[in-house]
């Protein structure tokens, strides 16, 4: 009788060993696969900051300021010339300049944008015209210039 107790006591020291085998390689299952998931959210919010970094030091860097007298627009039938000086640390794609009058887009047909200096650039401290065919009213009107990083300048201006 002590053997037949002996296999059942060994059986069930193998049965024990067996499920806690199991029980283990589940845990480590699950906590591979909880490493995986993380590893994935981690990387995607690393990108994330990356890229938002790159893009905050880009907007830093770039600044413009609009140079005009606003009680002093210079006005030649209905072609008003505005003035916007390139005052950031990088130079700027003048193809991505946009043009808002009293809130409203100025098409590319009636803006014409020309370097002072013809280098094609337009890089710190350079000059970049603008010239403006539109109608205006007599009275307050506001212009807005947004380069491609989202970087604005803004003034109001009067006409007569």
């Amino acid at each position: 009788m002590k053997r037949v107790t002996g296999n059942i006591r060994e059986n069930e020291e193998a049965d024990t060993a067996i499920t806690h085998m199991i029980f283990f390689i589940a845990a480590v299952i699950i906590a591979v696969s909880v490493v995986a998931v993380l590893n994935t959210n981690v990387q995607s919010l690393t990108s994330s900051a990356y890229t938002n970094s790159n893009i905050m030091a880009d907007q830093l860097r770039t600044d413009i300021t609009i140079v005009n007298d606003p009680e002093i627009v210079p006005n030649n039938s209905n072609t008003y010339s505005f003035y916007v000086k390139n005052t950031g640390k990088t130079s700027i794609p003048i193809d991505y300049v946009d043009v808002f009058i009293d809130g409203l887009l100025v098409s590319p047909d009636d803006l014409n944008s020309r370097l002072q200096e013809e280098d094609g650039v337009w890089s710190p401290a350079d000059l970049l015209i603008l010239e403006i065919s539109t109608s205006l009213s007599p009275g307050d009107h506001r212009i807005l210039v947004a380069v491609e990083n989202g970087k604005t300048d803004a003034i109001n201006f009067e006409t007569e």
